[in-house]
């Protein structure tokens, strides 16, 4: 089979070269009625190599792109006989305009010297708008992208909201998909959206790649995956607007040749995937549409006293440690709420202990789930009491109120009232004291009354004193310069850990290098997404430390803007950007997850080394 294909190919190169300039011939190809605004094709034909190619004078259409070259070559035995031909197509994308008939003027091509004309055409332009093109069957049908265009369909991202007139609060998901009907590498994040008016938090967190599904659309097969998902909890009323997302990528298109006439008995060896290597690489950029949000307030009918904002599906439960104590022992009071919503944003309850309780702020736990269905989770609130004099006590109930845009009616809850019993203690209460820091440890003060001493001190000659003597001069010397020296090193420390920003300018190579460190080990043990996690940390933590910002107002202008700032070349701060952009799209992009991981990982180590020199 190899010698084979070596012999086919060396019998077409030899018979490319020698090919003869007879009968050479220049044919425009078009359609010759077509629709108001229509996109068609217009194809130049050369049978022989050409060059210097003149464009013809397309009259009153819009030329869109072109001239797009290709070439195509054919080899045939017939009764033993061998024929060959070559040819080399020009090939135009057009619009037509108004209503009426075009003239398209004769393209020119140079071949060995001498100028070759093609035919000119006539188009007729009839009423009616499209972009469409007819079958001999009566079907319309999309222009193909054979020619190496990329359609407006064949690759887009969407932005889909489950909820476009929320309430206040009420948490609504934002979904950002790709759909693409050809290969696509090289993601590229150019803009993200900015949920101005929004409080949100990614759903993407647990994925440890894309998940790629198909869908068919309008009769075609698309590959989709989501990009994005964004709980999003309106925190305005009013018209609300989610910005466009921007993304670059690259797509592949498969060019095919011209289709060959006649009876070819080696067209199938020809189709092998050996010679059919007509790929164009086409760079897409990729734009959402914006999503208008009509945020609604709250209903004023029936809202509790209570209310402090919560919206969302949510339960209530407290419980007490103890209700039966001594004076100036501790009960811990715990309230928990759970369910779905915005649990970040939840306030404390009101909890009305007795004036003879002393009491200390709250222990505040929150443990959220993101999903694709939202944000859920749970919010736990622990309080230390004690009280101080003996007696009976009662905490009275503790309500919780929410609006549950569901059934859109507020709900309340209410605990039970708890009855507290205390006893006199030992003692009274100067006998407790507590961890004024901690504020959640109590503990005794122990005896403050030594024993006397029964061990005899060693005896020493008289006259022997260490008063007046060299040695105390000298010890006296030093224990007066040790505060001075002490002074001056802690004013020194002090000074220099006073500037956090210069800390962490310091520290932030060290930093992302741990970070690098631990992403190798995850890259070893195939943990794909350990290490793209620590990635992540690793170069948007460097970014932040060096230039003392937190990571929340971190995005891919800030950095630009910021190593802009400091002088740092455009190759160097280009270098940078795209390893942070690859380290966030390397899991889509096709190929082997581990030769991705080796990659991504140098680039880091290159755009950080790179960055640590140009900042110094």
């Amino acid at each position: 089979m190899i010698i084979k294909r070596i012999f086919f190919i060396t019998l077409l190169a030899f018979s490319l070269i020698t090919q003869a300039q007879d009968n050479i011939t220049f044919t425009a190809i078009g359609k010759q009625v077509v629709k108001e605004g229509e996109r068609f094709r217009i194809i130049y034909e050369l049978n022989a190599d050409g060059g210097a190619f003149r464009n013809p004078n397309f009259g009153g259409l819009q030329v869109l792109s072109g001239p797009s070259t290709s070439t195509s070559s054919n080899i045939q035995y017939v009764n033993g006989r061998m024929s060959k031909s070559y040819t080399m197509s020009y090939s135009f994308v057009v619009q037509a305009g108004n209503a009426g008939e075009v003239q398209v003027g004769p393209a020119s091509v140079t071949v060995d010297g001498k100028i070759v004309q093609s035919n000119p055409l006539t188009i007729t332009i009839v009423a009616g708008g499209g972009n469409t093109q007819t079958t001999s069957g009566g079907q319309q049908k999309k222009e193909s992208n054979e020619s190496g265009m990329l359609q407006d369909d064949d690759v887009y991202i969407t932005v889909a909201v489950n909820n476009k007139n929320p309430y206040l609060g009420e948490q609504i998901i934002a979904t950002y998909k790709i759909y693409t009907k050809v290969a696509v590498s090289n993601l590229t994040l150019d803009k993200m959206t900015a949920f101005n008016g929004f409080w949100s938090k990614s759903l993407m967190g647990d994925n440890a790649q894309y998940r790629q599904s198909t869908e068919v659309i309008n009769g075609e097969e698309y590959i989709t995956a989501e990009i994005n998902k964004v709980a999003l909890f309106p925190q305005k009323t009013g018209k609300l607007i989610l910005e466009p997302a921007e993304i670059t990528c690259t797509a592949q298109l498969r060019v095919q040749s011209n289709q060959r006439r006649g009876n070819d008995p080696f067209e199938s060896f020809f189709n092998d995937p050996f010679f059919n290597r007509n790929v164009k690489n086409v760079e897409a950029r990729l734009k959402s549409k914006p999503i208008t949000i009509e945020v609604q307030p709250l209903p004023q009918k029936d809202k509790p006293d209570d209310f402090t904002g919560a919206v969302g599906d949510f339960h209530f439960s407290s419980k007490i440690d103890r209700t039966t104590l001594s004076a100036n022992d501790a009960l811990n009071l715990s309230i928990e709420l759970s369910g779905n919503g915005n649990i970040e944003l939840l306030t404390l309850p009101e909890v009305r202990f007795p004036v003879d309780f002393e009491t200390f702020e709250p222990k505040i736990t929150t443990s959220t789930v993101p999903s694709t269905t939202g944000i859920s989770g749970r919010k736990k609130f622990e309080y230390l009491a004690i009280p101080r004099n003996p007696g009976d006590f009662t905490i009275e109930p503790i309500t919780f109120s929410f609006f549950n845009p569901k059934t859109k009616t507020y709900e309340r809850f209410s605990s039970e009232a708890y009855h507290i019993k205390v006893g006199k203690g030992s003692g009274n209460n100067n006998d407790v004291t507590y961890n004024a820091s901690a504020k959640e440890d109590i503990r005794f003060i122990g005896k403050d009354i030594r024993h006397i001493k029964t061990i005899i001190e060693p005896l020493k000659p008289v006259g022997n004193y260490l008063f007046g003597s060299l040695f105390f001069f000298v010890l006296l010397f030093v224990i007066f310069l040790i505060p001075f020296i002490l002074i001056i090193l802690w004013k020194r420390m002090e000074k220099q850990n006073a500037n956090v920003s210069r800390v962490k300018n310091r520290k932030a190579n060290k930093i992302a290098r741990m970070r690098l460190q631990k992403a190798e080990k995850f890259k070893q043990s195939g943990n794909d997404k350990g290490f793209y996690d620590e990635m992540a940390l690793g170069i948007w933590g460097y970014i932040a430390d060096k230039f003392n910002i937190s990571l929340s107002e971190l995005s891919i202008e800030t950095v630009r803007e910021k190593l802009q700032n400091k002088s740092v070349s455009e190759e160097i701060t280009n270098n940078f950007i795209q390893s942070l952009n690859n380290i966030e799209f390397a899991r889509f992009a096709p190929g082997d997850a581990r030769d991705k991981m080796e990659s991504v990982y140098n680039e880091a180590i290159t755009a950080i080394m790179q960055a640590e020199k140009a900042l110094k």
